[in-house]
């Protein structure tokens, strides 16, 4: 690819063009698609490529996008079987491959939201109604008044999602009981407090700084023993169980409760596309289930049942096309390749004199140079020559430059590239 990762200062000027007030008549249909495609299209972000690697944003497999295009031209609303049939009938599939594929119990539900965020609240909203139910108290009629209290437990590295989660649901952050990380953000088992049945205790596979994955069997175990109620964040990391190398990583997730996935991250489907698994399906469709006389539910799959959503898109759809052009040798072949090229960019950066401050366990990299200073500068300058882009974060208090390897498209030629583009980027502030 010839363009920019990043679009050019001329580009994002160029967005002024889109300044105007709302017109009082109809327009003409070829002129705004024009506007669009000549200034909007020079200020994407060049995500789909091989050298993006901000946040954790898949690329987007070729079979997926073509999916999506045919999807949008069906414009199905998905809530009920009435609906849409074809979307029930994939969406139902769908979960059982899920299901094989990441080892889940068979009395496992899917649900099919827009993202890892939305689906950490659908879980978290499954166990609160549970939990609630075992102390008899009826949370969907009688609220959080008066109710007993249900206490949160998380690692201190737990994402920004989970803490928005325990918010929305009136959990109240400042009541989460934390737990001190190791040197790679994973939960210290010894250091979990005594677990009961009133808990809902959250672990990650793959934290988002370092993509280090929790202990799952041991601390799985404990609460099961407990009877708390587990919740994996797996938004990116939990794809490594189709991984023959990487799966030992997700050892134990079977023995959570429930679960959030992105198909958009790892596995490189077309943006809104999250997965929340759920092993207690009645806990899922109780927490979530609206109803009304004109909702007529059926003996087939009600979409509407397992999200929070009722009008939604078909995103199972090319969640489907890309699981079905993948397939197991497909899913081994990009979980690893991504494994790959993250482990080449730590050893090519090593050896040009970079500090890799994680081990790598799937696909993120956290780099620092001699001090925080000439690691804020070096971020700058690499986002503003373009030719890679990587974010930046905080590391146990240290500035560090942020990489999540996770397009398909990336080659090692492409990690060649961005680390030359590094060592630029650091030379242009140490001259």
């Amino acid at each position: 690819m010839g363009r920019n990762v990043f679009p050019t200062n001329e580009a994002l000027d160029n967005l002024k063009v889109f300044e105007e007030v709302l017109p009082d008549n109809m327009g003409n249909s070829t002129k705004i698609l024009e506007q669009l495609y000549n200034y909007g299209s020079p200020a994407t972000i060049s995500q789909i490529g091989g050298r993006y690697f901000g946040l954790v944003n898949g690329g987007i497999i070729p079979t997926a996008l073509a999916a999506k295009w045919l999807n949008d031209f069906w414009d199905q609303n998905t809530p009920l079987y009435v609906t849409s049939p074809i979307t029930s009938k994939i969406e139902t599939i769908v979960e059982g491959w899920l299901k094989e594929l990441f080892h889940l119990p068979v009395s496992t539900a899917a649900g099919f939201v827009s993202g890892t965020s939305s689906a950490i609240l659908c879980g978290l909203a499954a166990a609160r109604f549970r939990i609630y139910q075992r102390l008899n108290w009826d949370i969907n009629a009688k609220g959080l008044i008066n109710a007993p209290r249900i206490r949160i437990v998380a690692g201190k590295h737990a994402h920004g999602t989970v803490l928005k989660a325990v918010a929305l649901l009136g959990f109240g952050k400042d009541n989460i009981e934390w737990v001190d990380v190791d040197s790679q953000g994973r939960i210290i088992p010894d250091q979990i407090p005594d677990l009961d049945e009133k808990t809902i205790l959250i672990l990650q596979a793959g934290n988002v700084n370092s993509g280090s994955f929790d202990y799952f069997n041991e601390i799985c175990e404990k609460a099961n023993k407990a009877n708390a109620w587990v919740h994996i964040d797996g938004a990116f990391g939990l794809w490594v169980a189709g991984s023959d190398k990487l799966k030992h990583l997700t050892s134990g997730i079977e023995k959570a409760n429930s679960w959030s996935v992105d198909g958009h991250k790892t596995l490189n489907t077309p943006y809104d596309c999250g997965i929340v698994l759920c092993k207690d399906r009645d806990a899922l469709v109780s927490a979530l289930q609206a109803t009304g006389a004109y909702i007529v539910y059926g003996e087939n799959r009600d979409g509407m049942l397992y999200t929070a959503e009722i009008s939604r898109r078909a995103r199972a759809i090319e969640l489907w096309a890309t699981l079905k052009y993948l397939g197991k040798q497909g899913i081994n072949e990009l979980v690893n390749g991504l494994h790959d090229r993250a482990y080449q960019f730590a050893e090519e950066l090593t050896k040009n004199g970079f500090k890799v401050l994680n081990e790598v366990a799937f696909n993120q990299v956290l780099v620092a140079c001699e001090n925080d200073e000439e690691t804020e500068n070096t971020l700058k300058n690499i986002q503003e020559l373009r030719d890679c882009w990587c974010g930046g974060s905080t590391w146990f208090d240290q500035k560090v430059i942020r990489i999540s390897v996770c397009s398909w498209a990336t080659t090692a030629d492409d990690i060649t590239t961005s680390v030359k583009s590094f060592v630029k980027a650091r030379n242009m502030i140490q001259k």
